[in-house]
């Protein structure tokens, strides 16, 4: 398979990195970590489009199958080897699964051997999409397993959503930070590489305005690469893009904390009722302190902190903005408190405290009038002080 000038996905050196590792140490597998939406599928692909020509790329897209136990998995990848293969004009004679045996033993014993002698000078590389299906008590030593036939023939790389992270140390213990790979937003050279494969004739300026509305989101711009040549002015491009992306900004928004929420209210509350106001943590307390939903520092951080793991912010000099003028302009349309911060209830304390004087007042008032209703001459008597002599 030729490789082609520009790769679609826009990582270019992060596809020349894993070729790289995986040609220098064939037999440890990679994982490429990213979330939702990040280009996970897209990135694989790239590997796929930009694989070696003796290479023999063999896409595992889990999330289309179902695997009912270790068997039936071995069988099923056994068949997705055979289709590649069969892609490339390389066939295989049948390897039967003797009574009794089980899948792994019939894969690595009988048919992996197989494989070995048809592939010659060829290799395959194994891409396994949505590899947390495998994350499961059903496929125990699974990863095991699949390291056990990493090879000179058989490479392999994981697709995994940060969702599933936590658990790699348990199915994957042989997975170090050297074996890992971080898929986040775009890059501005990415996004012009996309783009100018698209059209060649864009502009720096526009590539400039794209890039800052869509925040690094590959499928964002992945939607400007399909609606470049359509509109006439950036404007008319942006809104399009923008009514296209409002299903994916209201995910973004569902798969956050309460905490986390709350903080991204405070920034789009606070950038409306000022937007040349730098935000802070500084800022976001106080806002928090004038409104219904207190946060202590401990939890603004901790909320900061996750919003900027994943890229939905920015934070440059201490100064806190949401990443992509799109995503802030879905903030503020749908995620602000609107109006006046209300004050929070005052507390039982505060509240006894203003009752009691209530009725202090309330009775100082009662003797007044009691007095006064007492004395029949309607002229204001004002009291004064006689001094003793």
């Amino acid at each position: 398979m030729n490789e082609p000038d520009i790769p679609l996905s826009g990582r270019d050196d992060l596809h020349t990195k894993i070729r790289a590792q995986l040609a220098n140490t064939p037999h440890e597998p990679l994982v490429v970590i990213g979330r939702k939406a990040v280009g996970k599928t897209t990135f694989l692909h790239g590997l796929i489009e930009t694989a070696p020509q003796n290479a023999i790329p063999i896409f595992m897209a889990l999330q289309t199958v179902t695997i009912d136990d270790e068997t039936h998995f071995w069988v099923m990848f056994s068949q997705h080897i055979l289709d590649g293969l069969n892609w490339y004009g390389l066939s295989l004679s049948d390897v039967p699964m003797n009574e009794g045996e089980s899948g792994y033993d019939w894969f690595v014993g009988g048919f992996l051997p197989m494989v070995t002698k048809v592939l010659r000078q060829r290799y395959l590389l194994i891409l396994w999409d949505d590899a947390h299906r495998l994350m499961t008590d059903s496929l125990p030593d699974i990863f095991i397993h699949l390291r056990g036939i990493c090879s000179g023939y058989v490479q392999m790389v994981f697709a995994l959503d940060t969702h599933h992270e936590d658990k790699m140390s348990q199915f994957m213990p042989f997975i170090t930070t050297k074996h890992q790979y971080r898929l986040g937003n775009l890059s501005r050279l990415g996004c012009e590489i996309i783009l100018r494969h698209h059209q060649p004739s864009i502009g720096n300026d526009m590539i400039d305005s794209i890039y800052a509305a869509a925040g690094g989101l590959p499928r964002l711009i992945g939607r400007y690469e399909d609606e470049l040549g359509k509109y006439a002015d950036i404007k008319a491009l942006n809104h399009a893009v923008y009514v296209l992306s409002v299903d994916d900004f209201w995910g973004i928004w569902t798969s956050r904390t309460p905490d986390e929420q709350l903080v991204l209210t405070a920034i789009a509350d606070l950038f409306y009722d000022d937007p040349l106001r730098p935000i802070t943590t500084t800022t976001i307390a106080a806002w928090s302190a004038k409104s219904d939903y207190l946060l202590d520092e401990t939890a603004i951080n901790a909320a900061l902190r996750g919003l900027l793991y994943d890229e939905i912010i920015q934070m440059s000099h201490n100064q806190i903005r949401v990443n992509g003028e799109h995503f802030r302009k879905w903030l503020l349309e749908n995620a602000r408190i609107g109006g006046e911060i209300t004050p929070k209830p005052a507390s039982n304390i505060s509240l006894m405290l203003i009752i009691i004087t209530l009725v202090i007042v309330g009775m100082v008032l009662v003797v007044i009038l009691s007095v006064l209703g007492n004395n029949t001459d309607t002229t204001l008597i004002i009291p004064t002080v006689t001094p003793s002599s």
